[in-house]
């Protein structure tokens, strides 16, 4: 998807590559966050100043209060913004802070996640699962799976320090052939299997780790042996709640930075 330059235009009117919904590649609040990180960028928003206010946001771009409210959140985990009550929102910084932040609310942000940082394989191959694996997996032993592995890389300034993270995938092996070919991923693996197999996936569970790095992970990240990292586990099901595949994301310290809002039950 890209975009081009807009002004008093409704944001629905501002995308290329077809229209855009609620349920576009990209989720709303984060294609009004990128244009509003744009015009940071370009000087529309100088350092020092106050954005327009959420509702003037809101109108312009054709989107609710509280998609505006999440896009400015965004940019304020980024450092690009900061807010202070009864003055406004504020522009701090014209670029992001040099470590990637990613927020989690939904599979769109996914399929975001896997856009912006693409995923370089380094080796496929087929295995038997056993032992500690095939429970992790939740399979018999000796089932076959499509284990690769690879970096997934950010593009300028967020990319110069190294890896965004060291990636494993484990891709069930009826799904196998829609890894078989391509190298570099630009899109989820999960979303992949989706369009090739007509597989939906209903729902994703995820934890979240502290570990430190081993010296051959160290060589691949580019960071000392030892040093602090974050391990991310994400397990993609299907309809009956079975596992297509898993993906371990290993983060080195100072690259990544995680947030997540929950909201309390009306």
């Amino acid at each position: 998807m890209r975009w081009r330059s807009c002004g008093q235009t409704r944001l629905s009117d501002c995308v290329t590559g077809g229209p855009m919904t609620s349920n576009g590649s990209a989720s709303l609040y984060l294609q009004v966050a990128r244009t509003l990180q744009d015009r940071i960028a370009t000087g529309a928003h100088p350092i020092g100043s106050l954005l327009p206010t959420e509702h003037m946001l809101a109108e312009e771009f054709g989107v609710s209060r509280q998609t505006v409210r999440q896009a400015i959140g965004h940019l304020r985990g980024m450092k690009l913004l900061s807010a202070r009550k009864g003055v406004g929102t504020r522009v701090e910084a014209n670029r992001p802070q040099t470590s990637y932040y990613h927020t989690l609310q939904s599979l769109q942000d996914l399929f975001q996640f896997a856009s912006d940082a693409q995923y370089r394989v380094t080796s496929a191959e087929m295995v038997s699962v056993t032992g500690k694996e095939a429970e992790e997996l939740g399979c018999r032993p000796g089932r076959r799976w499509l284990r690769l592995v690879g970096l997934r890389e950010l593009p300028g300034p967020l990319g110069a320090d190294g890896p965004l993270c060291l990636t494993t995938v484990m891709i069930d092996g009826r799904y196998a052939d829609v890894a078989a070919t391509p190298r570099v991923h630009t899109r989820a693996i999960f979303a992949q299997i989706e369009d090739r197999f007509g597989v939906s996936i209903t729902e994703v569970h995820q934890d979240i780790e502290a570990t430190v790095v081993t010296a051959e992970q160290a060589a691949l990240l580019r960071v000392e042996p030892g040093s602090p990292a974050l391990l991310i586990t994400r397990r993609y099901f299907g309809s009956g709640r079975t596992l297509v595949d898993l993906s371990r994301n290993l983060h080195p310290g100072g690259r990544f930075r995680y947030a997540m809002t929950v909201r309390r039950e009306e």
